[in-house]
């Protein structure tokens, strides 16, 4: 999916996703000790979670592809239950917001949400929130780093 500058820049400021500071210093706590990340690389990892919350919420869920380092903050997101319940409705009107993993027993669903194409791929989303907030605002190493460097390193 291709998504054209004039197609984000007007509604997406409107409907940034933050998280609440006490997300941030509960995600920043799990990352560093759950996932072995150093303080900053957390941190970069919580701001690009929220660009890619960002990205869902304008995009109706069609840019879905979380980066590796992403994928973990919003897995200990999600596992801190009443915080993510609240955290879906505020920002997305929704009791939860989903995570639907790439598994053999879910491709109908997959092109049901995104085609028979299948889902967008990594650049494309990150291409999307480098359109909606500047490439000078978005850390290319939590998009483009792939699992294999990643785990290399945590």
């Amino acid at each position: 999916m291709t998504i054209a500058h004039d197609e984000l820049s007007s509604a997406l400021m409107l409907n940034e996703v933050q998280l609440s500071n006490t997300e941030v210093l509960y995600l920043a706590e799990c990352l560093q000790n759950k996932e072995h990340m150093y303080r900053e690389d957390a941190l970069n990892t919580i701001a690009e979670l929220e660009h890619f919350y960002s990205v869902l919420k304008n995009t109706n869920f069609e840019m879905s592809v979380p980066s590796p380092m992403v994928d973990k903050a919003w897995h200990q997101h999600i596992l801190n239950t009443k915080m993510y319940n609240i955290f879906s409705r505020q920002h997305f009107g929704l009791e939860i917001l989903h995570h639907l993993p790439f598994w053999s027993g879910n491709t109908g669903n997959m092109e049901e949400i995104w085609g028979v194409g299948g889902e967008p791929s990594l650049l494309d989303v990150y291409n999307a929130i480098v359109v909606m907030f500047g490439f000078e605002n978005v850390n290319k190493t939590v998009w483009l780093m792939d699992e294999d460097d990643l785990n290399r390193f945590l």
